[in-house]
């Protein structure tokens, strides 16, 4: 089955190389054709030429995902977030047209999505998903939804706990070292003692020790939050704590931290006001 992903970022890139990994015939198109070198795919020049069965659209938000018009395939999966006011409009206008849409955003990162253990939370109705089910049987862990709203639902309530989550591992953080004989190895063993043990083995030496370019920025963070709280909102379901972390994000991308990874993304300094140790 030959399979088009629009969207080459870091996630983009990602399934572009587990597809080209498990025989598929890729093709792909980034608004920064720079963003298409060395990847294993042909590239097309305008997302109309989007070609076969299944078309993937990894940008990143609304506004990109609003400027996606006239995009080839006969099933379109929405698989980045985006809020679900953004998917219901989608899912008209394509189905409108013939098409099939389905939402399959993913749980994890890049190396997950590259390497088949990422998850999708594929919603929409049964027949598309048969007619696209060989694609995901090859790309990773899935869990049906009955609709695409309720699987872009669930990816933005999964996304609001994760980050709020690391905005209480920074307040950890900082109230634990500010009083003295509390050091970082002590606020490890702590919790690796405790449910919060695969929390602090992967998130802790990120927060702490940053080693790599983020792989998922504080100003996406942010807009996930947003788009989150939204949809409850929408749904006269408020969330208080995930509005508070919103503020949080908003704020801290207003004060340049936007570029920086999500998991760090300056909560040290802004809450604590330490300097690295």
């Amino acid at each position: 089955m030959e399979v088009t992903v629009i969207g080459t970022g870091r996630m983009g890139s990602a399934l572009v190389k587990r597809l080209a990994k498990q025989g598929f015939d890729v093709y792909a198109w980034n608004r920064t054709r720079d963003k298409l070198r060395d990847l294993p795919a042909k590239a097309i020049d305008d997302i109309s030429q989007a070609r076969g069965g299944i078309t993937f659209i990894f940008v990143s938000d609304d506004e990109a995902l609003n400027a996606v018009k006239g995009v080839g395939g006969d099933v379109i999966v929405l698989s980045g977030t985006y809020s679900i006011s953004a998917v219901t409009a989608l899912n008209v206008r394509f189905t409108g047209m013939g098409k099939g849409l389905l939402a399959a955003p993913v749980v994890g990162g890049p190396g997950d999505v590259e390497n088949g253990t990422a998850v999708y939370l594929v919603g929409g109705p049964e027949t598309t998903y048969q007619r696209v089910k060989e694609v995901f049987d090859k790309l990773g862990i899935v869990i049906r939804l009955p609709t695409a709203e309720s699987a872009m639902a669930l990816k933005l309530a999964y996304n609001a706990f994760l980050i709020g989550t690391m905005a209480l591992l920074g307040e950890y953080i900082v109230l634990g070292r500010t009083y003295g004989g509390v050091d970082d190895d002590t606020l490890r063993v702590l919790l690796t003692k405790t449910v919060f043990r695969d929390v602090a083995e992967k998130y802790l030496d990120r927060m702490l020790k940053p080693k790599s370019p983020p792989s998922f920025t504080l100003a996406l963070a942010a807009k996930d939050v947003h788009y989150a709280v939204k949809a409850a909102g929408d749904a006269k379901s408020p969330l208080v704590v995930s509005s508070a972390v919103k503020s949080l994000y908003e704020l801290l991308a207003t004060l340049g931290f936007g570029n920086e990874d999500y998991v760090r993304a300056g909560l040290l300094e802004l809450i604590g006001g330490l300097k690295e140790k």
